[in-house]
């Protein structure tokens, strides 16, 4: 247990210190080029179709998640820093933050064009003409959304890879979500090319965020007074809007942070030029200012160590 803690005190900081470079030799960035390779090496050997996806699929994530079990197992009395420094490269909780700060500076000063080039950077709907409040909408829904994928979710993998194996099994559990995370940001798209080929790697990324997202909602409504909201307002906005999403999980993130933060989210959205009829998120105030944003950036700090705590206090239960 005292490794565990070790390992993800460790990696917090690391990230806080650090934050994730941005560099081409980052271990997911290049784990993102492999999978290019690896993509064209199964369609010219398999075809397109749904075997040939999960083919690349474990040819890409079993291994490297093996990897980085064996490293942390023969590591001896170094297992908790090798173990740290592999959950850090998973995570990513002061990227969000400086994502956020890209946009509420220079909005603040009425920047709008700054705002909109910084948003587009994370979000895939058009921004070129957003006014200021749906440019804090689209950032606070980008915090709500990528605290599951790009933070929770490794954390808790992180938790019930070390109940399953100890510390190796916590770093092979860690980089096993962060690979399946970043194939289905590679292949999990509903067009042609990827509609069969990338059917697994879509797939499976759903079910490993099924249950940090519901966790997130938890978090979220714990560290809610924080920023000025109710818990039970945040579970119930939550919990109403959770399939209010054409993703199974997102909407857990992104309509607790609506309930904590008492403001409206989601509804009509362009992408393409074409807009998407999303719902409506939450009952609270509409018109969002970047006093919203900073907000809902503290929440998404709050929010992650209550994670936290809850994956200690679950682990400590467990062992």
């Amino acid at each position: 247990m005292i490794g565990f803690l070790i390992a993800l005190g460790v990696a917090l900081v690391l990230d806080l210190l650090l934050g994730d470079p941005h560099s081409r030799f980052h271990p997911v960035a290049l784990f993102g080029r492999a999978a290019g390779g690896v993509e064209i090496l199964c369609r010219k050997t398999f075809g397109n179709g749904i075997f040939s996806g999960l083919t690349g699929w474990l040819l890409l994530v079993l291994p490297i998640s093996a990897a980085a079990w064996a490293v942390t197992r023969f590591a001896g009395e170094f297992a908790p820093a090798v173990a740290a420094v592999l959950l850090y490269v998973t995570i990513a909780p002061r990227s969000l933050l400086e994502h956020a700060e890209a946009i509420r500076k220079p909005l603040s000063r009425n920047d709008l064009a700054a705002a909109r080039r910084a948003l587009s950077m994370i979000v895939s709907r058009d921004t070129a003409t957003l006014p200021p409040s749906e440019i804090v909408r689209g950032a606070i829904e980008s915090l709500g959304e990528n605290l599951i994928d790009a933070v929770n979710s490794a954390l808790f993998f992180f938790a019930v890879g070390f109940l399953a194996g100890s510390l190796p099994g916590a770093a092979a559990a860690a980089v096993l979500l962060r690979c399946a995370n970043t194939l289905d940001a590679c292949w999990g798209y509903r067009n042609e090319r990827y509609l069969f080929f990338g059917r697994v790697a879509a797939r499976v990324d759903d079910l490993f965020h099924l249950i940090p997202a519901r966790l997130t909602l938890l978090a979220v409504a714990i560290a809610a007074p924080l920023v000025g909201g109710r818990i039970s307002r945040t579970l119930r906005t939550g919990f109403r809007h959770r399939h209010d999403h054409p993703s199974p999980n997102s909407a857990w993130g992104m309509g607790a942070f609506a309930g904590a933060l008492e403001i409206r989210l989601g509804g009509p959205t362009v992408y393409g030029g074409i807009p998407e009829p999303y719902p409506f998120w939450g009952d609270g105030r509409a018109e969002l200012t970047t006093g919203d944003l900073l907000r809902a950036e503290r929440l998404t700090t709050a929010s992650t160590l209550v994670f936290c705590i809850l994956l200690i206090i679950g682990v400590s239960l467990c062992k």
